[in-house]
């Protein structure tokens, strides 16, 4: 058996009584992982679902989610990660495109499954779990049980699609990012090697993000990879995070995005008590901060903390990545703004507009190379040849180079605001705003603007009731250039973020447009 599934063997083997899932419902051990997954395979096979079908996951992390993957990559099934947190029109127009002939389902969205519109969508088969089964669905438990617990036997090679997650649609329609069975394993194998970093010995990762997304996934795969245990849960919560990180022994914190861990922080009855088995978190998808730094060496003494950057066309967080120390953080404080050093197999360029290179501190686009960057989009040559060329991808986001080698994330090239002719990037202005004392969180958006083209607008999450927009617009006159600073404001209660925890700007505008405010109104009584 070639790929992931090999690893989980190996692991059954010698760690059959060793946790490998755990959720707040309940824990899976390593021989009955391989045993459940092995049963589900053969019955998935038996109803016609051979190599190269696709089943559609709409699930949040539970153990059931992880058994049905793993059991779909035994059969040689593609899985297809849809977001569950897409609406009823969105679901049906994804489960076509992806060509499913099965989906696999949580209880929390039977309504949405068995309400979607089902003309022309090919499925044959819907399976859930947790209770009775609708009428014509199949139920997960009564498969694994009738299914034979050999290995299936199919020949899985490296060549063959693994999975397909979809992208945020942070550029518009979300698009199906294909993985083989070489860039899955390769990609677990990868992040297994940095495991020297923070050697223990055994892990247990508590992870929050969603497992149809890359970063989820990614805490899944390296788990499995180092017969290690992964706890999932949906959300962050203190008490939840409190007993799951105290009955698993939990080594690592998988945090998307960072401001997450203010929530452990503020929660007081979280903050009293005392963590020592955890001595390693990877906080990505958003900005960090000192503050957040700071917060998390406050909780747990010692431990050591990761950034990276990533994408979902090449596995997550495989290209930059930076370990933080309080010394190095003493040492040298910009180096939070960082996104890291290169990582392992990997190559990266920053060009111009016209594809020359980048001078050293120039703003340029990047491109990556490496054996994690996707086959393609799903039945989408188009889009794929926009990215795709001469083996290189490019990412559409913008970054520097300094004098130590490190990489700085300025923004996405389409994000950038565009005012009165010169060109501001929303998370230098974030990062300064997010120093502010009485700002938790905030997101700068471009709005249209009959002067400047475009204006600098602010949302801002308030760490209290007590905000005063006019000291932040105060101490941003001081901060900024004029050009930079926020000609405009809101205050929210949180951010709207999609799924892989990026701040989701047009839904910031949608929903925020009429609510912005003008620095003249907010400083008449300045």
């Amino acid at each position: 058996m070639y790929g992931i599934c090999s690893l989980l063997r190996k692991a059954a083997r010698y760690y059959p009584d060793r946790t490998a899932l755990a959720d707040p419902s309940g824990a899976v051990s390593y021989a009955e992982f391989e045993d459940r997954t092995n049963r589900l395979a053969n019955s998935l096979i038996a109803l016609g679902l051979g190599k190269g079908s696709r089943i559609g996951f709409v699930c949040d992390n539970c153990n059931e989610f992880s058994v049905m993957w793993f059991a779909a990559q035994k059969a040689g099934i593609v899985t297809v990660l849809l977001n569950y947190r897409m609406t009823r029109e969105e679901l049906s127009r994804d489960v076509r495109r992806a060509g499913c002939r099965a989906l696999f389902y949580a209880p929390k969205w039977r309504d949405i499954i068995l309400g979607r519109d089902t003309s022309g969508s090919g499925v044959e088969h819907q399976i859930t779990f947790g209770g009775v089964a609708p009428n014509g669905h199949l139920c997960l438990d009564e498969l694994t049980a009738s299914g034979s617990p050999e290995p299936p036997g199919v020949d899985i090679c490296e060549t063959d699609w693994s999975t397909i997650l979809y992208t945020s649609g942070s550029t518009g329609l979300s698009k199906g990012v294909i993985r083989t069975q070489r860039m899955i394993y390769d990609y677990a194998m990868q992040m297994a090697a940095e495991h020297e970093f923070y050697k223990t010995e055994h892990i247990s990762i508590l992870s929050h993000s969603p497992l149809f997304h890359t970063g989820g996934l990614s805490m899944l795969l390296k788990s499995v990879a180092l017969c290690g245990t992964y706890v999932g849960v949906n959300g962050v919560e203190p008490d939840v995070y409190a007993e799951l990180i105290r009955k698993y022994s939990v080594t690592q914190l998988f945090l998307v995005p960072p401001v997450n861990i203010m929530r452990l922080y503020n929660d007081e009855s979280f903050r009293r008590q005392s963590f020592g088995s955890v001595n390693f978190i990877w906080a990505t998808g958003g900005k960090l901060s000192t503050e957040y730094v700071q917060a998390m060496q406050e909780l747990f003494p010692g431990v050591r903390i990761k950034t990276s950057y990533g994408g979902t066309e090449f596995c997550a967080a495989c290209s930059m990545s930076l370990y933080f120390t309080r010394e190095l953080l003493e040492q040298q404080p910009d180096i939070v703004d960082s996104a890291g050093w290169i990582g392992q197999f990997i190559d990266v360029r920053i060009v111009r507009d016209d594809g020359t290179e980048a001078a050293p501190g120039e703003p340029g686009e990047l491109l990556v190379s490496s054996p994690f960057v996707m086959l393609g989009y799903l039945d989408d040559p188009g889009e794929t040849g926009k990215v795709l060329h001469d083996g290189w991808y490019s990412t559409g986001d913008v970054f520097r180079i300094d004098e130590r080698g490190l990489f700085f994330f300025l923004d996405r090239k389409s994000a950038m605001i565009k005012t009165g002719g010169e060109n501001v990037y929303p998370n230098e202005v974030e990062s300064v705003l997010r120093e502010h004392p009485d700002i938790v969180d905030c997101a700068v958006v471009g709005l249209p603007d009959p002067k400047w083209g475009e204006a600098v607008a602010a949302a801002v999450v308030p760490n209290s009731d007590s905000l005063d927009l006019r000291k932040v617009v105060a101490y941003t006159r001081q901060k900024l250039a004029g050009f930079k600073k926020p000609l405009y404001y809101t205050v929210l209660p949180d951010l709207p973020r999609m799924g892989s925890g990026k701040i989701d700007r047009r839904a910031l505008l949608d929903e925020a447009k009429y609510r912005f405010t003008g620095i003249d109104e907010i400083c008449r009584e300045l």
